[in-house]
């Protein structure tokens, strides 16, 4: 029997009996999910990136709570869990970029960016600067203030994108990896439709096409680069036909970048998306139920086998065998009970 081991935050307060992150075993055979196991206790774990190095996490509470990025060591190492104190107010992502020098976090109430620098060890050194949005969209309850919610690196170039979703902003910035500079402007700032509350987006291998989830319009807009210019093409939407809640959230490509899902919370499912080779649109194929409700994350797994979904509300994590010729999920029957996920992931 091969295991594969999946890294879960979890938020922890009250009624929350969650105490930080975890970590479960997938079965590769059967889709069975075995026990968890706490790997370390801190409040509101909302995120976790796995590396080679180690866990990444935040704490996801507001400044009088002391919001941290915490690194937990690989079981193996030598190095001990530290953590860096974080400027804004309840930060709800990581980014780490392809040279493991730098992290970035994402405050979604203070709509800002803190920059990290990263030790050899992939221990938190110091952080270097804060970026802050500015900007409001027109929903008056969701987007009266910036609201960061994603950053990621470019793979192939030193640059990094920011998503905010009070402001309907993607931003594009470049940043010099050896001085350690990051710059306060954009090199491109591109406005979303109004309202529409981008969360999520994620590059095809070749950085030339990017896919948004709009949280609050649930629909998905579909970038492309051209000549060094980013411009949004086509704006579809996440689940076809179904009553809208403002609510979707994580948004992926499978390996193969054949295929594209999206969790939608309000109506507890997964919507499937058929990649168009040419054209790179997608084309909605199907959805499925989570067999939980309001998935805030799944993860697919590496080898594009399986999908792992977490229900923040029915506290429960599931799993799907993922058919890699037409992209569909089968429930394997197998749910694992847990306090709250919100995030899950693989270990590298």
């Amino acid at each position: 029997m091969k295991n594969l081991t999946l890294t879960i935050g979890c938020y922890t307060d009250t009624p929350s009996k969650s105490q930080g992150v975890y970590q479960a075993q997938l079965d590769l055979e059967s889709g069975k999910l075995l026990p968890i196991e706490l790997v370390t206790e801190c409040s509101n774990p909302s995120f976790v990136v796995a590396t080679e190095l180690g866990i990444y996490t935040v704490s996801e509470v507001n400044q009088p709570k002391q919001p941290q990025l915490i690194h937990i060591p690989s079981p193996n190492s030598k190095t001990v869990k530290n953590s860096g104190t974080i400027a804004g107010d309840h930060p709800c992502h990581i980014a780490i970029d392809p040279s493991h020098k730098f992290a970035i976090t994402s405050q979604y109430s203070s709509g800002s960016f803190d920059v990290f620098s990263l030790s050899i060890n992939g221990n938190i050194d110091k952080r270097l600067k804060t970026i802050a949005m500015v900007g409001s969209g027109p929903n008056k309850e969701r987007q009266t203030a910036p609201h960061a919610h994603q950053c990621l690196f470019l793979q192939n170039a030193p640059q990094f994108v920011t998503v905010d979703l009070g402001a309907d902003r993607i931003n594009f910035y470049c940043f010099d990896e050896e001085q350690e500079e990051f710059l306060d402007e954009p090199m491109q700032s591109i406005k979303a439709p109004s309202g529409n509350g981008p969360r999520h987006l994620v590059f095809n291998k070749d950085e030339d096409k990017a896919y948004v989830i709009c949280e609050l319009s649930e629909t998905i807009l579909m970038m492309e680069k051209t000549l060094g210019h980013w411009n949004i093409v086509e704006e579809i939407e996440a689940l076809p036909n179904m009553e809208k809640g403002e609510a979707t959230a994580a948004i992926k490509l499978s390996p193969d970048e054949q295929f594209l899902y999206v969790s939608c919370r309000h109506q507890s499912m997964i919507s499937c998306f058929k990649i168009e080779p040419k054209t790179k649109m997608p084309i909605f194929i199907d959805s499925y139920s989570t067999e939980g409700h309001f998935p805030r994350d799944f993860h697919i797994t590496h080898d594009g086998e399986w999908l792992i979904a977490a229900n923040q509300h029915s506290n429960n994590i599931t799993s799907f065998k993922r058919n890699t010729e037409d992209g569909s999920l089968v429930y394997t029957g197998y749910s694992l009970e847990l306090d709250k996920p919100v995030c899950v992931t693989q270990q590298r």
